[in-house]
């Protein structure tokens, strides 16, 4: 409601101001660093093109995905589009609250929605987990949705209902249409 953000707890550390879309002041209500989720609230209402809807299953092993992130930080003034597959719904080590993309991703797509071929949130981008081996290009991360809506449960906030299973595919327009009406680019100013 009034346009919540999530993104990743890294993202608003040590943060003096935060803003989205560079112009709008927004306020950590929550910042689970065990989940890596931080919630956001703007200081003035936001009325978002798209509001993301929550996958109700899980996604399938192999399924396309596609992430909206601002992957160039900034210099452009809409997100950028990536597209890709589910490669696991673990992480390397197992992990069950990350699943692992076949999918090239920048830094800065961190946070961004992860989307499946309906256009429902399966997870949110994380970055590259740090001081490990280096990985092949086309090995990203991503929190699952679980994970996100366990944290907006705990800090209080209402989300939308869980998209339906089995919904019809979106052209790669409309995803794209989807998934930029719903990414913000959050701004950490230190």
């Amino acid at each position: 409601q009034g346009g919540d953000v999530a993104t990743t707890s890294a993202a608003v550390q040590n943060c003096s101001r935060i803003t989205l879309d560079g112009d709008t002041d927004a306020e950590v209500i929550a910042d689970d660093t065990a989940r890596g989720v931080a919630l956001l609230k703007p200081k003035a209402a936001l009325a978002p093109r798209a509001v993301a809807s929550f996958a109700a299953a899980p996604a399938r092993l192999q399924s396309d995905v596609a992430v909206a992130g601002y992957s160039f930080e900034g210099v452009l003034n809409a997100p950028s589009m990536s597209f890709g597959t589910l490669a696991d719904v673990r992480g390397l080590d197992g992990e069950e609250n990350v699943s692992r993309l076949a999918l090239r991703a920048r830094a800065g797509d961190a946070g961004g929605p992860v989307l499946d071929r309906a256009g429902a949130v399966i997870g949110m981008m994380t970055a590259a987990p740090e001081g490990g081996p280096q990985l092949p290009d086309d090995v990203s991360f991503a929190l699952n949705a679980a994970t996100i809506v366990e944290a907006s449960k705990d800090a209080g906030i209402k989300l939308p209902a869980s998209a339906d299973e089995g919904s019809a595919s979106l052209t790669s327009f409309q995803l794209s249409e989807k998934a930029s009406g719903m990414t913000v680019l959050v701004s950490c100013w230190e």
